[in-house]
C-alpha cells in the first residue's frame, strides 16, 4: 500500500507487551544526573565537615571520566594518557614501601573541582548570551575597553563562560575579528591571577596548604590592574581600534555576575568554616535556582533538562584533565614520600620564587596546563611551606600571564572550536603580553619582598 505522497506506507507497530511503554533514559541523560548526583554528593560532604564520605563523589567523577574519554580531542587524550602513565609508574614505584594509603586520595582526588566547574556551568543557563536583533552595539575606542574590562569582571565570577557570552554578543556572524579576540582572550585570563571565583584559585586552594585566599586576592589585584592597563594602552594603538565594536554593559548583562558575587561572599562570610569551593557551589546553585524560579515552570524545566542532557556530558575535557592531574599527584606524592624525591620545592622569599614562576610559564606556553604543572609541583611540596601564600601568588600570576598565549591552553583551543581561530594565532597575537606580563610579575613579586606582603 502507498500514502498519499507515493511512498510505501509501513505496517503500523505491533503493540508494545505490558510495561513496555517506559523508555529508557539515553546515554547522555546518564551521564548528566551521574554528574548531578556527583555534584549534591559533593556539597554535602563539604557542608557536613566530611561526616558525610567524599569517595562517592570522586567515583561517580571517574566513572564520567571514563565514559566520556573517548569523545575529548586527540591531543587531550594523548596528553591525559601521559599523566596517567607517569603517575602509575611513580605509584608502581612507591609501592615497595608499606604502610603509603592511596587509594582515597586517588578516588577523592579533585572531585570537589570538578563539581565546583559542573555547578557553575548552569549559570549558562540563566546568562544572557545573545544580542537583540535591533540592538546597535557599541563602537570605537570606548568601546575597546569598555569590553575588556566587562570581560574581566565576567570572567572573574563565571569563568571560561564569560569568553563565549561577551564573544558570541560582539561577534559577526560567528566570528571574531583579531582585535577582538585579543581583547577577550586577555581581558579573561587577567582575572586568573585574583579572582576567588576563578577554577585557576581553586586549584590554589586544592594543591597548596594553608593557603591565605584574601592575602592572595589582594596581591595579586595589582599585576591585574597592571596589565589591564598595558592592553588598554596597547590595543588602542591598533589601527582597527576606531571601528572597534564592543559588549554592550546593560543591567540584564551584568544580573548574573553581580548576583553570584554576592551570594558567593555572603555564604563566605558565614561562620561555618564551609571550604571555598562548596561555597561557590552553593552561591552557583542558590543563583541558578533563584532565577530559574522567576520563569514560567515550563521553561525552566527545559532549560535544566537540555543542561543535564547535553551539557554536562559535554564535559569530558575537564573531567580526564583533572582526574589525570590528580592521579599524576597522587603518584609523585607517594614517590616524594618513600624518598625517592629528594628536591623539596619551597621558596623562601619572593625573589627566589622568580625562578618558579618563569618554570610555570614555559610549561604552560608549550602545552602543559597549569593544572598539570601544579598537580606535579605539590608531590614536591614540605609537610609545612615556608610561605605558602607566595607560592600561590606564582601560580596564579603564571596562569594569568601564560594562559592566554599557549595554542594548546583550554581557553584558546575553546575559542578555537567556538569561533573558529586558529589557537596558533593566539602565540603571534599575545606573545608580548606574555613577556610584558612576566616582567611586571617579577615586579609585583619584588614588591613584596620589600614590603614582606607575603
Amino acid at each position: 500500500m502507498k500514502s498519499a505522497t507515493g511512498v510505501a506506507a509501513s505496517a503500523p507497530p505491533p503493540a508494545p507487551p505490558p510495561g513496555a511503554g517506559f523508555a529508557p533514559p539515553s546515554r547522555q541523560r546518564v551521564l548528566g544526573l551521574t554528574v548531578c548526583a556527583m555534584i549534591a554528593i559533593s556539597i554535602a560532604n563539604g557542608v557536613s565537615a566530611g561526616r558525610v564520605p567524599a569517595w562517592p563523589a570522586g567515583l561517580l567523577a571517574w566513572l564520567v571520566g571514563i565514559a566520556l574519554f573517548r569523545g575529548i580531542p586527540r591531543f587531550q587524550q594523548v596528553q591525559v594518557a601521559l599523566m596517567c602513565a607517569c603517575g602509575l609508574a611513580a605509584l608502581a614505584l612507591a609501592a615497595s614501601r608499606e604502610g603509603i594509603d592511596v587509594l582515597v586520595p586517588l578516588v577523592e582526588s579533585n572531585q570537589a573541582m570538578l563539581a565546583m566547574l559542573a555547578t557553575v556551568s548552569f549559570l549558562r543557563m540563566v546568562t544572557p548570551s545573545g544580542a537583540g536583533a535591533t540592538e546597535t552595539l557599541p563602537r570605537g575606542r570606548r568601546a575597546l575597553w569598555q569590553t575588556l574590562l566587562a570581560t574581566h569582571l565576567f570572567g572573574a565570577i563565571v569563568n571560561i563562560s564569560a569568553v563565549f557570552i561577551v564573544g558570541h554578543r560582539i561577534a559577526r556572524d560567528g566570528a571574531l575579528t583579531p582585535l577582538q579576540a585579543k581583547v577577550v582572550s586577555r581581558g579573561f585570563v587577567a582575572a586568573a591571577c585574583w579572582s576567588p571565583l576563578f577554577a585557576a584559585m581553586a586549584v590554589v586552594l586544592h594543591y597548596v596548604p594553608a593557603v591565605d585566599m584574601l592575602a592572595i586576592s589582594r596581591v595579586n589585584l595589582v599585576l591585574a590592574l597592571l596589565l589591564l592597563g598595558y592592553c588598554v594602552v596597547e590595543l588602542l594603538r591598533d589601527p582597527a581600534a576606531d571601528e572597534f565594536i564592543g559588549f554592550p554593559l546593560h543591567r540584564e548583562a551584568l544580573t548574573v555576575p553581580v548576583m553570584l558575587a554576592a551570594l558567593v561572599i555572603a555564604f563566605y562570610n558565614l561562620p561555618t568554616g564551609w571550604p571555598i569551593l562548596t561555597v561557590i557551589e552553593l552561591g552557583a546553585a542558590t543563583c541558578v535556582t533563584a532565577l530559574l524560579l522567576a520563569r514560567p515552570w515550563r521553561e525552566s524545566r527545559r532549560l535544566v533538562a537540555h543542561h543535564v542532557d547535553r551539557e554536562l556530558p559535554r564535559m569530558g575535557g575537564e573531567f580526564a584533565l583533572f582526574l589525570g592531574a590528580g592521579l599524576l599527584a597522587v603518584g609523585i606524592g607517594a614517590l616524594a614520600s618513600t624518598g625517592h624525591i629528594d628536591y623539596v620545592l619551597d621558596p623562601g622569599s619572593a625573589a627566589q620564587a622568580i625562578p618558579l614562576l618563569a618554570t610555570l610559564v614555559i610549561l604552560t606556553l608549550v602545552g602543559i596546563h597549569p593544572v598539570i604543572s601544579v598537580a606535579a609541583l605539590s608531590g614536591l611540596f614540605p609537610a609545612r611551606l615556608t610561605h605558602p601564600d607566595l607560592v600561590g601568588i606564582v601560580i596564579l600570576m603564571a596562569w594569568s600571564v601564560a594562559l592566554g598565549t599557549s595554542p594548546f591552553s583550554g581557553t584558546t583551543l575553546a575559542m578555537q572550536g567556538r569561533f573558529g581561530i586558529p589557537a596558533t594565532r593566539f602565540l603571534r597575537w599575545n606573545l608580548r603580553y606574555l613577556l610584558v606580563g612576566f616582567v611586571l610579575a617579577s615586579a609585583v613579586l619584588a614588591l613584596v619582598d620589600y614590603f614582606a606582603l607575603a
